[in-house]
């Protein structure tokens, strides 16, 4: 199993990995709302890091207006049929 190093620069990097997968753009193209040391600390532990990435990804997300619904996604339909 691998193990990511805990520093705040992996931190950030796997903060900017979830948001790219929820909404498909950096957390760089939006405006600075939360502050990544309330959710990371020296000597944070394995499940804590994956607890606050999750954490600071939803905030960031949330105070943006860009709530990740997946349950709202709705698929290209071709037809036309059923939109």
């Amino acid at each position: 199993m691998y193990t990511y190093e805990k520093t705040l620069g992996a931190f950030q990097r796997q903060v900017n990995f979830a948001i790219q997968r929820k909404i498909g753009i950096s957390f760089w193209d939006l405006p600075d709302t939360i502050d990544f040391n309330d959710y990371y600390w020296e000597g944070i532990g394995e499940d804590d890091f994956w607890n606050m990435v999750e954490a600071a990804t939803d905030d960031m997300l949330n105070d943006n207006g860009l709530e990740a619904d997946i349950y709202s996604f709705k698929p290209y339909n071709r037809c036309g049929a059923g939109s």
